[in-house]
């Protein structure tokens, strides 16, 4: 059995040091406290469509879209082929996938239907929007060529996906990887709120708060999981006020 993880334990003993030195390196988190308190910025729903047509060239996403079709050409420049898979959100936007050399699996795997997270750095060549070589992960059930992407599938089981900030080296779905890791043997912080004060304001317990956050159970597990973070955070302003506010006083 694991030993149990703390704010404090070093990354690379939770989740090996190749992924914690990328971590540490692209996104700045060291401990296990670093990661769970690195929060998703947004929450993806399969039944729920990014809006590709609101994309800014030169912004680093990772988008949920299905594949719509897919096309083999050869390059004009070199020899090879280059494979086009373009995807869509439902509402209108359409992405175009590239990737060069060899890539008769992926055309397989890439299949018209499949719905899968996409992340990349947007360009735009000849008017229309895309993705160079991206990194993504197929979501639903696998077949042929898909069981790779079938391990980082688990990491969205759940109807809320939860996207992360991340870096073009460090996807949100290896961040998803690592906090689920952590979470399996966290022991959370001290509550710093007493029963009591959680009572009276309707406030979930740290823990509960910390998990939700991550891997929510439901829309309104959500949203308590947030109101709870959300007043800590403020808390800790108006604490730091009245302590500027002592400190000032003893001068």
């Amino acid at each position: 059995m694991s030993e149990p993880a703390t704010v404090d334990t070093p990354l690379k003993k939770l989740v090996g040091e190749k992924t914690a030195k990328a971590l540490a390196s692209h996104l700045d988190l060291h401990t296990a406290g670093d990661l769970i308190y690195h929060f998703p910025r947004r929450y993806d729903e399969r039944g729920e469509h990014t809006d590709i047509r609101s994309l800014d060239v030169g912004e680093q996403v990772t988008v949920l879209a299905q594949v719509q079709r897919t096309a083999v050409r050869p390059m004009r420049q070199r020899r090879g082929n280059l494979l086009e898979v373009t995807v869509g959100d439902g509402s209108g936007g359409v992405l175009t996938l590239t990737f060069f050399g060899n890539q008769a699996w992926r055309e397989r795997e890439l299949r018209p239907g499949r719905w899968g997270l996409f992340a990349g750095k947007v360009t735009e060549f000849r008017g229309k929007r895309q993705l160079n070589g991206p990194e993504y992960v197929l979501l639903g059930e696998g077949g042929e060529g898909e069981a790779a992407a079938n391990e980082e599938v688990e990491e969205f089981a759940g109807a809320l996906i939860p996207v992360y900030p991340a870096a073009a080296a460090v996807p949100t779905w290896v961040i998803a990887r690592c906090v689920r890791v952590v979470l399996d043997t966290f022991t959370p912080p001290e509550d710093p709120l007493p029963v009591a004060v959680r009572g009276s304001r309707n406030l979930v317990g740290i823990g509960s708060a910390l998990r939700e956050i991550h891997r929510p159970t439901s829309k309104e597990e959500l949203y308590r999981a947030r109101r709870r973070l959300k007043w800590d955070e403020a808390f800790a302003v108006q604490l730091t006020l009245v302590q500027r506010k002592h400190r000032a006083a003893d001068w």
